[in-house]
């Protein structure tokens, strides 16, 4: 092994020895405890989403269609599945509760190995490169997240530095290597699953790019970048097009409404969370506005005081676009409280899909975080701290405990909280506002949380006086921002008991109680997917939007204002034709179950029909007293053939069935209409099999939100199977592309090739 390497591979140990061991009671312990809290959306959505799409990838099924929720949805096309998503394939091997916590682990580790070597690659040495991944890793932008339970988004945050990497690599070196390491981690950045951070990445690399090439422009660099993503989207192709088609037929495709997409920006005032995480409460007890793991910018007081150290000391051209990027970011992530998001809202696209804006403050700690970095290389190379600094830091910490003191003795602390609660922004119980204890220990929480911002300012203007003296002595700023973020970080990664999330009640009676029908899971909907039931709704933005428009108005709501979340707060008889048989509640710790007094069957052969193309005149119909659905369907367009009234239509079965397809055969005594009970979607398509009496079928929109096959007389036997187009063109795609690929790695690893 080369010395100059030997740095690099310890730094690199040791970042994996510290992402293993802060959770090694849960890696190596087994069990059903998983990391994430109990109410996260580890196990409202991803403990599912993860077990289903797992499972049936280890049967050889690559599952396109998720038909266990929103009575059936795409599931490859929602991208949260993350099925192709090479480092996921650990969920095939190891039990589901480990693979999770492994999965998480080596993320931890993936985004401190990409800073390190995006810091390696600016020049920086070994120990202010470890000092950058240890400070990513724990940063409560990211490693909040693990509260949350939010799988996709850490594993697409992990490529981000790897992506800023390979474009300064690019500069200093115009390597082609270079290029196709950025494709690939925009590659794995949507194979990952969260198309919200993928989209602010790339905003903030093409800002970065810009800013980079201002001071010494070269049109081959600018044409790499462009190379970057355009050849990680091929590259993804497979997962990508799937998730465009997706997007155009579900509720992901809508524009948000304003009051909507301009929740959970950052707050101004937690920009007191780079110093105090905890300030305005511990993760389970946050009474700020939104949600902790989107609002706190924690990446450790001698992380920031490093990054300030830089933004005064280094050069402009190392510093300037880092402090850019930093000011452009924290502005988006403001979001409504600025006049800037009325305008990106109006007139950007992308900004109109996404709520959380707040996730901007993610790049902006990496850029923070490579100051910080900077910073720390700088005095290891100047040998020497000026003593202006020393003192500012002693008077810092000076400044944060007295702002300790005062947060501990106050007595307008009621007040304080109080002006979170009126602004309607914090998801606390609003009791809690009025509950002595409850502010008591949050007032104690946030002088605990500016004692240690002290301590570690004190200790680490100490280690600068010291280094004054001793410039070994600066090498002490590793183990203080080690110890400092690990008890940041052993703070806020809760673990629970998955065996929780399935309620054994329900479960046994779905086990006692056999058939084709859908249930209502008020608690937690996406538990269909673990035990093998379908639901009527779910928890997830990949709804089909006419599903999404119907259920909004069986609710009492307006069609147009359609979206995932839709608050089911009363039975409507129209899920009959849903096949909703079953209400499960859980309330104050009590299994409630309520049956629907009518269930239509799966399958129905029906012989009187309506055209009626105009949504509204759809439901208007529907609601009317003279409506059947057992009897009657209303199609969109004319049927061919058209069916024959008759009292007896024949008998229709399904005789096999699959995630993505149903197998049906029927004998029909007179042309009739085929209803199918689930939702329906325009990539489906029906095959005439071998004996059947047609040659071909069309399948149509039903009852807005189901689907219709026109039936011959005679016997039939036909596939209804879920085939997107964008599928197809995609997975070829993805096989050229990444034989392309390779071949050019393959070359690059042999000639030193250039752009």
């Amino acid at each position: 092994m080369a010395a100059s390497h030997r740095p690099t591979i310890a730094a690199l140990a040791l970042l994996c020895a510290l992402a293993l061991a802060i959770f090694a009671d849960l890696l190596f312990g087994g069990g059903p405890r998983v990391l994430g809290h109990s109410g996260s959306d580890l196990f409202l959505q991803y403990f599912a989403w993860r077990d289903f799409g797992f499972r049936e990838l280890a049967k050889g099924n690559l599952a396109l269609w998720n038909p266990h929720i929103f009575s059936g949805a795409p599931y490859l096309g929602g991208m949260q599945g993350a099925q192709l998503y090479p480092p996921n394939w650990i969920f095939l091997i190891l039990p589901l509760p480990v693979a999770i916590n492994w999965s998480i682990a080596l993320h931890v580790f993936a985004i401190g190995a990409f800073m390190f070597l995006w810091m390696k690659q600016r020049g920086l040495a070994a120990s202010a490169s470890f000092l950058a991944g240890i400070l990513v890793m724990f940063s409560s932008t990211f490693f909040n997240h693990i509260f949350a339970g939010h799988l996709p988004q850490l594993c697409t945050m992990s490529w981000a530095p790897l992506i800023f990497c390979s474009i300064d690599a690019l500069l200093r070196t115009q390597r082609v290597i270079w290029l196709l390491v950025g494709m690939f981690g925009v590659a794995m950045q949507i194979l990952a699953g969260f198309p919200q951070y993928l989209f602010y990445t790339a905003i903030i690399a093409a800002l970065y790019t810009a800013l980079r090439l201002l001071s010494d422009w070269d049109w081959r660099v600018a044409f790499a970048f462009v190379g970057i993503y355009l050849g990680g989207a091929l590259l993804a192709s497979v997962q990508l097009l799937p998730a465009i088609q997706t997007t155009r037929e579900t509720t992901r495709g809508l524009q948000l409404p304003f009051n909507f997409a301009s929740m959970v920006a950052f707050p101004p005032e937690n920009f007191m969370t780079l110093l105090a995480p905890n300030f305005f409460g511990e993760m389970a007890k946050y009474w700020g506005r939104w949600y902790l793991w989107e609002t706190s910018l924690f990446i450790g007081v001698s992380g920031l005081v490093l990054a300030i150290y830089a933004a005064i000391r280094c050069d402009l051209r190392i510093k300037l676009p880092a402090l850019v990027i930093i000011l452009v970011s924290l502005l988006l992530a403001l979001g409504v409280y600025t006049p800037l998001f009325h305008f990106l809202y109006a007139w950007v696209p992308g900004f109109d899909r996404f709520r959380s804006i707040s996730k901007f403050i993610f790049p902006a700690s990496l850029f923070i975080i490579l100051l910080a970095a900077s910073g720390f290389d700088q005095l290891l190379r100047g040998k020497r701290v000026g003593k202006t600094f020393v003192v500012t830091v002693f008077t810092g910490a000076v400044a944060l405990a007295l702002v300790a003191w005062w947060a501990g003795s106050t007595t307008s602390w009621p007040a304080l909280m109080n002006t979170a609660r009126i602004t309607g922004e914090s998801y606390l119980f609003p009791q809690l506002y009025s509950n002595t204890e409850f502010i008591s220990q949050s007032q104690e929480c946030a002088a605990t949380s500016l004692g240690i911002a002290a301590a570690v300012c004190a200790l680490l203007g100490v280690i600068l006086f010291a280094a004054r003296y001793n410039a070994r002595a600066l090498f002490g700023v590793i183990p203080l921002a080690v110890a400092e973020m690990l008890i940041f970080a052993s703070n806020s990664r809760p673990a629970s008991d998955s065996s929780a999330i399935v309620n054994p009640d329900e479960k046994s009676f779905l086990a006692d109680h056999p058939g084709d029908y859908r249930i209502m899971n008020v608690n937690n909907p996406n538990t269909a997917m673990i035990i093998g039931a379908q639901d009527l709704w779910g928890y997830d933005a990949t709804v089909m939007r006419r599903y999404a428009e119907f259920m909004t108005w069986t609710q009492g709501g307006n069609p147009n204002n359609a979206m995932s979340y839709v608050k089911l707060v009363q039975f409507d008889p129209l899920f009959a034709m849903l096949r909703e048989r079953y209400i499960f509640a859980q309330q104050g710790g009590k299994f409630e179950m309520e049956e629907a007094p009518v269930v239509m069957p799966h399958l129905q052969l029906i012989s009187n029909y309506r055209v009626l193309q105009n949504r509204n005149a759809i439901f208007d119909a529907m609601r009317s007293e003279a409506f059947d659905p057992t009897r009657e369907v209303i199609l969109e367009s004319e049927p061919e053939p058209k069916p024959v009234q008759s009292n007896n239509n024949g008998v229709a079965r399904i005789a096999a069935t699959t995630t993505d397809s149903l197998t049906i055969e029927a004998d029909v005594e007179q042309p009739s209409i085929l209803l199918i009970t689930d939702a329906y979607a325009a990539s489906w398509r029906t095959v005439s099999l071998p004996g059947s009496t047609q040659a071909h079928y069309d399948l149509l929109p039903a009852d807005y939100v189901l689907r219709a096959v026109p039936l011959a007389a005679g016997h039939h036997l036909l596939r209804v199977e879920y085939r997107p187009v964008a599928f197809a063109i995609g997975k070829w795609i993805s096989l050229i592309c990444v034989v392309a690929f390779l071949a050019a790695l393959v070359r690059c690893r042999r000639a030193d090739t250039s752009l």
